[in-house]
């Protein structure tokens, strides 16, 4: 029989998603703050290394390269060079986003089944 997933009545922190998935997956809530502290590093450590990571139905971290550009200090007007940089931004897969404009609580990131039809397709 399928367990119904955990109910979130708030804000999520790192510790608070832990305690979510070990509900849901019936483990310690020890052992689901690694996995999701796992899963966080590997994000940041492909993202440092240049590497986009793209999670089904869910979104894509995009890493890229900011050029080197001219400011200005608003205090002292003194302009100043900002070096070139790696930056990262997050670009919300669109089952997501129709997700959240419904308030879908119910939305999850698992593939549905071959051949069914999703509302993307229609």
């Amino acid at each position: 029989m399928k367990k119904k997933p955990t109910p979130i009545t708030g804000r999520l922190t790192t510790t608070g998603l832990a305690e979510v998935v070990a509900a849901d997956l019936g483990t310690t809530p020890k052992e689901a703050y690694e996995t999701v502290a796992t899963v966080f590093s590997a994000i940041v450590r492909a993202n440092a290394a240049g590497h986009d990571v793209a999670i089904t139905n869910f979104g894509t971290f995009i890493s890229y390269r900011a050029k080197r550009s001219r400011r200005r200090n608003p205090q002292t007007d003194e302009p100043f060079t900002v070096p070139a940089h790696q930056k990262v931004r997050f670009r919300v897969s669109p089952q997501l986003a129709e997700a959240v404009r419904k308030r879908n609580r119910k939305a999850t990131v698992h593939k549905a089944p071959k051949g069914t039809r999703t509302a993307a397709a229609e």
